[in-house]
């Protein structure tokens, strides 16, 4: 789908001025294929034609919508292969000289971060605007920090062996040269490229900082958020918090549980391993009809029972008293905080979350425009009853596809209508704002 709006562009460059193109990048959930529709994001929106209007007013007619389509998860492997986009996008602009800005909505921010970390400084891209995004600080996670370490470890030892090999050993053994030098360049290609991949890896962070600091001036970016936006808030403060989901007492409780159960499973398992010998001299005297004291003794055994769960247990239970319920808990809570921040952060990619900022990291000295909540059209308590008021009358007027309880989407879209996260767009103060913005870096370029 973005191949085809790239397709559309090319196009429509060699067909149109070289006016100022907006690429609008949607939130999570919001995604749709259309170009034209009621999205904000889409040609034809509401959002979009105020802007259009706005710009025109100050000297910028025809402005151009060009949308970016990415999946819209909550996935963190969808916003960088959506950053990949919107870099493809960037660059086509500015390899065909049109004046370009970028205007996102929540989880769109971050695409458009990597995104131009990606796409690079550009002379003709103008203002970036973000509304109600929550700006992720993420790091490699372990795993696959420790296989980024050991490409690179490898990638050091074995291309200078082959090098060796193939200069020194090489020449002096004429057999086989030619299959010598497929594989042993072929294994020092490998190692090369493996050192290459590790140090990227590794380094990817540190180097987006360079290239995201390269990509724009601070004074290009408009942030705008609201302090009662519900969704940075949930965000923010599950980056922020550190809780303790399982207490120090309440793993005790737990490991003591567990050291009867071991005890019981050692047990078991030790005579079923030994039961054997155990149990021969028994079985023979039983069979042999002899029930005397021989075979009383014989069936003292029964007597490591207890010492083999008592050593099981107290060996637990000890650990447990000696700082293994406290290390437990940590790991534990450790467990569960990853999950949640997970689920808040979609992090099924290479990368996990460790803060969230309200200005593009490493872009300390952007604009901010904090917009307080009463300045944002429409928010208020009757907002939420005008949007449970719109999906009662559509769920009465038609139970079906169009908007109905068998729509959950429909039903999600109209009751988020009402939320601040979701308001940025409908306040006329910040449509202005965005125009007022975009007008006045696209002069400062042109000048």
């Amino acid at each position: 789908m973005q191949e085809r709006a790239e397709t559309d562009l090319a196009r429509r460059n060699a067909e149109t001025p070289a006016e100022l193109v907006i690429v609008t990048v949607h939130g999570t959930n919001d995604a749709d294929p259309a170009d034209d529709g009621e999205r904000w994001w889409q040609r034809g929106s509401n959002f979009t034609q105020h802007l259009i209007h706005r710009l025109s007013e100050r000297g910028i007619p025809n402005a151009e919508i060009v949308p970016l389509h990415w999946s819209g998860k909550n996935s963190d492997y969808d916003r960088l292969k959506g950053s990949e986009g919107l870099a493809r996008l960037l660059r086509e602009l500015n390899r065909a000289g049109r004046p370009h800005a970028v205007i996102a909505h929540s989880h769109g921010g971050n695409v458009t971060v990597e995104g131009l970390t990606r796409a690079g400084r550009s002379a003709h891209r103008g203002g970036i605007v973000s509304f109600g995004t929550p700006f992720f600080k993420r790091r490699l996670k372990t795993v696959p920090a420790l296989i980024a370490l050991f490409q690179t470890v490898l990638g050091l030892v074995i291309p200078p062996i082959m090098l060796w090999y193939l200069i020194e050993i090489l020449p002096s053994d004429s057999n086989k040269k030619i299959e010598s030098v497929v594989l042993f360049g072929g294994l020092f290609a490998l190692g090369a490229w493996s050192l290459v991949a590790g140090v990227r890896k590794l380094a990817r962070r540190h180097l987006a900082t360079q290239l995201f600091a390269r990509a724009l001036k601070p004074s290009q970016w408009l942030v705008v958020h609201s302090p009662r936006d519900e969704a940075m808030q949930l965000l923010e403060t599950a980056a922020a918090i550190s809780p303790e989901y399982v207490t120090t007492s309440a793993a005790m409780r737990s490991l003591t549980a567990f050291a009867s159960l071991a005890g019981v499973v050692a047990t078991i398992a030790f005579f079923v391993w030994t039961g054997s010998y155990f149990m021969a001299p028994v079985i023979e005297k039983l069979r042999a009809g002899t029930y005397g004291l021989a075979l009383g003794a014989d069936l003292t055994f029964l007597l490591i029972v207890p010492l083999v769960y008592g050593i099981v247990f107290f060996a637990i239970w000890l650990a447990a008293r000696a700082g293994g319920a406290w290390a437990y808990a940590k790991l534990l809570t450790s467990a569960i905080h990853g999950g949640v921040i997970g689920a808040a952060f979609g992090g099924d990619g290479a990368f996990k979350l460790t803060g969230i900022t309200r200005l593009p990291p490493y872009l300390v000295e952007a604009r901010e425009e904090r917009i307080e909540a009463i300045d944002l059209g429409g928010i208020d308590d009757a907002a939420l009853f005008v949007a449970a008021q719109s999906l009662y009358n559509s769920v009465i007027a038609n139970d079906g596809p169009e908007g109905g309880i068998a729509n959950p989407d429909a039903m999600w879209k109209r009751l988020s209508d009402a939320l601040y996260h979701n308001a940025y767009m409908r306040d006329d103060g910040v449509v202005t704002a965005v125009a007022e913005h975009l007008a006045g870096i696209w002069r400062a370029t042109r000048s």
